[in-house]
């Protein structure tokens, strides 16, 4: 996303109470239904320190990072990952540090390796939060599924390790959702303002339209693919 285009949605959120998760959390644990706003970024790209945190901290808007250990520092490429291009740059754990400094950052767990849902255990979630402590000091207390699936079998080892759990299910958070299976409501950059100013305030239509005809064209394009995955075998063994 362009810094300009992100700077106009913080300024659109001047208008919003932007909390903290847990000071979310907290509200929806007491019944308190207010509107309110929690900022949240997944894997933990550098360009989130480099455009997005001198806002936030002019600001003093509170966010979270879902943070995908292993490739802190590193190239951020993973199993499955369908972004075009060159791939980005983790955030240091320097950089990770002077932002939590601020207390406005809260960190959050994504599994060290961006897994894929199939692969989801426990050892995953583990070495993330114990890459998050010894770097750190804080042991991460929300966590976020990778690719936004939920894996049933491990809500169990989720509820056991995490105060909240969140999805990439569409919908606002009310009091009594379920805190291991926590809604999210994205944020793109080609998002027009009047779009974006609709996502705060609980009007989901029309990203729940954007979302169907994305899943319509994916299945559309289906037998495309199957097709040309065909024709590269063919070719492959061709020139065998």
């Amino acid at each position: 996303m362009e810094v300009a285009a992100f700077e106009r949605q913080l300024d659109v959120l001047a208008d919003h109470d932007v909390v903290s998760l847990d000071t979310a959390l907290d509200r929806l644990d007491a019944g308190d239904a207010r509107p309110s706003v929690v900022l949240t970024f997944d894997d933990g790209f550098a360009d989130v320190y480099a455009n997005a945190w001198p806002l936030l901290r002019e600001r003093q808007l509170p966010f979270t990072i879902y943070l995908a250990t292993a490739y802190l520092g590193q190239t951020m490429r993973w199993e499955g990952a369908t972004a075009k291009g060159t791939p980005g740059r983790g955030l240091s754990w320097d950089q990770v540090r002077r932002m939590q400094d601020s207390r406005l950052l809260t960190l959050g767990n994504h599994t060290h390796h961006h897994i894929r849902p199939e692969h989801l255990t426990e050892a995953e979630l583990d070495a993330c939060s114990d890459a998050i402590f010894a770097r750190c000091g804080v042991r991460p207390e929300h966590f976020t599924y990778p690719w936004g699936i939920p894996v049933p079998g491990m809500e169990g080892a989720l509820r056991a390790r995490f105060r909240s759990a969140s999805t990439g299910e569409l919908g606002r958070n009310l009091p009594g959702v379920d805190l291991a299976r926590l809604y999210r409501v994205p944020v793109r950059r080609t998002d027009p303002d009047a779009f974006f100013a609709a996502k705060l305030t609980g009007r989901l239509g029309p990203e729940t339209a954007y979302a169907s005809l994305v899943d319509a064209t994916k299945w559309a394009l289906r037998p495309v693919r199957q097709v040309q995955a065909a024709l590269r075998r063919r070719a492959g063994a061709t020139s065998a």
